[in-house]
């Protein structure tokens, strides 16, 4: 009856190590998938962002406000070729569209985007012919992620800055 009962404790103490180390396990993964898929969508943003300059002429009023104001719900862009990129968040995914066209969505596969937020600073185009510029421009991207693998879920913010590396007098 001892030995049976040492056993038994033995067994039981052996399933939970095995049952935490699975747990941690599929945290991890989960962990990992939203590190991978949030990466890979700041890289797109910010590849756009460097090679692009902000459209200071958008409305900016998809939040409720008028022009640039804190945190933006989209994000419009100007490329080389004159080309109007809009990145904006809705129903969990990023959508960008290109000259008013439809909004296509840009792929977050196993993960869910609970928000995205733009930051543009300045709020005025520092660029103009009188002057030169004041300041380089910038925009802030802070964006929540998540995760479920099995029961356990993982939840990451990220924040990153990108300077605009275009400057254009409109």
């Amino acid at each position: 009856l001892v030995s049976m009962s040492v056993f038994v404790l033995a067994t039981m103490s052996i399933l939970s190590i095995y049952m935490a180390t699975l747990r941690a396990g599929q945290k991890t993964i989960a962990l990992t998938r939203v590190q991978r898929e949030s990466q890979l969508i700041m890289q797109i943003l910010a590849k756009k962002i460097r090679t692009s300059r902000v459209n200071y002429n958008y409305a900016y009023d998809a939040d409720g406000d008028t022009g640039i104001n804190g945190a933006e719900s989209e994000l419009a862009l100007v490329d080389l070729t004159g080309s109007e990129y809009v990145f904006s968040f809705s129903d969990s995914s990023i959508k960008v569209s290109v000259d008013g066209g439809v909004a296509k969505k840009i792929p977050a596969t196993n993960v869910l985007i609970n928000s995205l937020k733009f930051y543009i600073s300045p709020t005025t185009n520092p660029y103009s012919l009188d002057a030169p510029p004041s300041s380089e421009p910038y925009v802030t991207i802070v964006m929540d992620v998540s995760s479920t693998k099995a029961h356990d879920s993982s939840h990451l913010t990220i924040q990153q800055t990108i300077p605009q590396r275009s400057g254009v007098v409109e």
